[in-house]
């Protein structure tokens, strides 16, 4: 669902090194990042099921959740990252119960609802109101 670029989109290439960059070889690390992926990706799928074609919200929820768990596994402090999965949360519970939608369809035609009053053609006698 999403790879180093999108990552890259949010944090830069020398943080991103950083946080991978467990044993202090100065490279990115791809197998702790392919296993924070997978952490987040599962912690996605612990709310709703992961589609084939994700909204872009839902990817950028896939990112920022890979981020804070790469942070978890660097001893960041948990009080800094508790307001950033409390948001998480609530878009996660939203999506899963339908609130947001997970999935892009490529049919995005708009229908349009019908929420005003039907007027009927013909005029009404308004005269003899003011007096």
């Amino acid at each position: 669902m999403i790879n180093n670029d999108d990552l890259l989109k949010e944090v830069s290439l020398k943080e991103l090194t950083e946080l991978s960059d467990l044993e202090g070889s100065k490279s990115i690390n791809q197998a702790v990042i392919d296993d924070s992926k997978n952490d987040a990706l599962a912690y996605i799928g612990s709310f709703v099921k992961i589609p084939a074609n994700p909204t872009p919200l839902l990817k950028d929820i896939a990112v920022n959740l890979t981020v804070i768990e790469l942070k978890k596994r660097n001893n960041f402090p948990k009080e800094t990252l508790k307001d950033q999965l409390e948001k998480i949360d609530a878009l996660l519970l939203k999506m899963a119960s339908k609130k947001i939608p997970t999935e892009q369809s490529d049919d995005e035609t708009p229908t349009q609802k019908l929420r005003a009053f039907r007027h009927s053609q013909t005029r009404i006698d308004l005269k003899g109101l003011n007096g």
